[in-house]
């Protein structure tokens, strides 16, 4: 096995999609630092660089088969082939612990398979750093821990298969996990802004500096209340973009249904606000203009979550003038609607990488730990 590489695992709800985020130094999960060559934990992104003939394995034809201490987990497609065939987990771990998900730790396996691909890195040994779900920090934590370690722990072999020609090995790589860390969803979010490129504390949130961050996802929102770097309290919202999705999916079909071939899968929802400005292609290719029923839907959607957000502050004695951290995929898309609701009340602050918040705060997470175990040496 090679040296140790440190990878930042993001414990999001659409784990069968190998996120590609051309644009921005992650994808999911993402190698970021190798202890003896990056000693700034990966914040020099332009360090390894990419290996320009890797061409193999495609992100949208990714057919993968897992071996973990010599015992396979099965074959499964994942990334947007999983998308492309209606596979994505969607709201299966609302309810479930995605500790205990199957189908939730393959998908993480596979990504992390995928980079060290990407990045032409074989036998290696890894160190997780793991964003934990709240919901199950806050219950469940001791087991959770548990059912992590016993899934995600070992000796692993992920075999790339030609998805036209299933038997075929294209490729492969293999890699122990040693150690993994938990770093929460939320409170991980808020670590890349109290935390500095050295590992300490920012001054202003080293006393009573008061904040909640809200980190809204595709199933859930989870919210965190800090004062200074101590957590006075968590909850989770069962809720999250794909309730959007569904409501903009069933309107645009309620409307356009002869138009329509089908109602469109929440997916495909997700790519037109992303990437098609709003537009859908119908029969025949035409284009619909759906922008009215989105802003509706968000504009809703973001009333009723301003008043969860002003209620929780208010159980937790936090005063008008408190900043309010916005995170997690979903606040890119709302921010606009909830500052509008709220900025008169609190300082509303906008996250400026939306679903990576939890990742990259998890990355400051252990610059934090490793440089208090260092000082109490």
């Amino acid at each position: 096995m090679g040296s140790d590489l440190r990878i930042y695992v993001d414990g999001g709800n659409r784990l069968t999609k190998v996120m590609e985020e051309l644009k921005k130094p992650f994808s999911f999960p993402t190698i970021v630092s190798q202890a003896e060559i990056d000693l700034n934990y990966g914040l020099n992104f332009d360090m390894w660089g990419m290996e320009e003939d890797i061409e193999n394995v495609e992100i949208n034809s990714i057919l993968v088969e897992i071996i973990k201490d010599e015992e396979s987990l099965g074959k499964k497609l994942v990334g947007l082939a999983a998308e492309d065939k209606g596979l994505l987990i969607r709201d299966r771990n609302r309810y479930e612990r995605k500790a205990g998900d199957e189908v939730i730790v393959f998908s993480t396996l596979a990504g992390i398979a995928y980079n060290l691909y990407k990045h032409n890195k074989d036998n290696q040994s890894i160190d997780i750093t793991l964003n934990q779900p709240l919901i199950e920090y806050a219950i469940d934590r001791k087991n959770s821990m548990i059912k992590y370690n016993n899934n995600m722990k070992g000796s692993f072999r992920v075999l790339f298969y030609n998805i036209y020609n299933t038997n075929q090995v294209i490729s492969q790589v293999k890699f122990d996990i040693e150690r993994i860390t938990f770093c929460p969803e939320a409170i991980a979010a808020y670590y890349s802004y109290a935390i500095d490129e050295y590992g300490r504390v920012k001054g202003q949130y080293k006393d009573d500096k008061k904040t909640i961050v809200w980190d809204i996802g595709s199933g859930q929102i989870n919210v965190t209340a800090f004062d200074g770097m101590k957590v006075v309290g968590v909850n989770t919202f069962e809720k999250g973009m794909m309730d959007c999705y569904e409501r903009i999916s069933m309107l645009i079909y309620n409307n356009y249904r002869d138009k329509l071939d089908r109602k469109p899968y929440t997916h495909e929802i997700d790519n037109i606000i992303r990437y098609d400005g709003g537009v859908i292609k119908a029969k025949k290719g035409i284009g619909i203009d759906v922008n009215e029923i989105i802003g509706s839907v968000f504009d809703n959607f973001a009333y009723e979550l301003s008043k969860d957000i002003r209620e929780f502050a208010k159980s937790k004695l936090f005063s008008n003038s408190n900043n309010i951290i916005f995170c997690g995929g979903g606040s890119s898309i709302l921010f606009e609607d909830l500052n509008k609701y709220l900025n008169k009340d609190f300082v509303c602050l906008r996250s400026n990488v939306g679903e990576f918040d939890n990742v990259i705060g998890s990355m400051y997470y252990r610059m934090y730990k490793d440089n208090t175990e260092k000082e109490e040496e």
